[in-house]
């Protein structure tokens, strides 16, 4: 489960109760529809979304399917684990979740899965956005980059965030050329050295239950913006103490899947991960 997992709770967005069952006519990736069928009953049994199934069927409106006629399914994409790999690096390789991968291959212990095994990825649902015929300006591309460039400076003004740590950084943020995801920093540091809060806010976390993470503290801060410090040797602070930019909430340390000391580090705008080099 990831951070975000956690906040905001999208797991539930999913129901993973219905599975696909082998005495379904499936042949060829197309599925014969029965009496009783609908577009909702089908893309639960087969976990892609009916979005998907209308346009790549071109169903019209009304959206009415009939016995006997045939719909395309299209296949979920499998993922072979190889050695070091864990569930949450796949997930984070396939803008997925932990909790997601466990539910669609029936993984009851997330942090032992073998190598050589075949998972599923559930493909993500994408939303068909009508887009509006407008005339062509020249100038509105260079608009667009100078307004997005004058919200980050002005966003980078306004949070003023702060280092928790100082530290060699051992991974930057974003994919790496092995193809693992980092939502945040990870910086070098001794064991118990004082990590701080990165901007004034309210504590929302503080536990281990979240896999990989170790000891974790959540931040909540004004204009929901989040940060998240992992990895901790000891915390010193507890949900829902209000903590001012630069106290002392931990220590670093190296528990959950990293083996030296160091600090894993996010800053987060709501469900968003941003890269925190450019806020720091």
């Amino acid at each position: 489960m990831s951070c975000e997992s956690y906040l905001y709770d999208d797991y539930k967005i999913i129901d993973y109760k219905r599975k696909v069952s082998r005495d379904y006519t499936y042949k060829d990736n197309l599925y014969k529809v029965r009496k009783g069928d609908n577009l909702f009953s089908i893309s639960r049994r087969f976990n892609i979304s009916i979005q998907e199934l209308i346009k790549i069927n071109k169903i019209r409106e009304p959206y009415k399917i009939f016995p006997n006629q045939s719909i395309f399914i299209p296949q979920n994409q499998m993922h072979k684990v190889v050695k070091g790999e864990t569930l949450y690096s796949i997930s984070r390789y396939y803008e997925t979740t932990v909790f997601t991968l466990a539910k669609y291959n029936n993984i009851k212990n997330v942090n032992n899965i073998k190598v050589g095994k075949k998972l599923i990825i559930p493909k993500r649902s994408e939303k068909i956005k009508k887009i509006k015929s407008k005339k062509w300006d020249s100038n509105f591309k260079k608009k667009k980059i100078e307004n997005k460039k004058n919200v980050i400076l002005r966003d980078k003004n306004t949070s003023k965030f702060i280092w928790p740590v100082k530290g060699k950084l051992l991974s930057k943020y974003g994919k790496s050329k092995e193809g693992f995801y980092n939502d945040g920093i990870n910086i070098d540091s001794k064991k118990g050295t004082k990590v701080m809060s990165s901007q004034a806010g309210k504590v929302i976390y503080c536990g281990n239950e979240i896999p990989g993470y170790g000891n974790l503290i959540l931040i909540k801060h004004s204009k929901n913006w989040i940060t998240a410090y992992a990895h901790l040797n000891e915390v010193f602070t507890e949900k829902g103490k209000n903590v001012s930019k630069g106290e002392i909430i931990g220590s670093v340390g190296n528990t959950g899947n990293v083996r030296s000391p160091q600090l894993h580090f996010e800053i987060r705008k709501g469900k968003e991960s941003v890269n925190p080099l450019k806020l720091l």
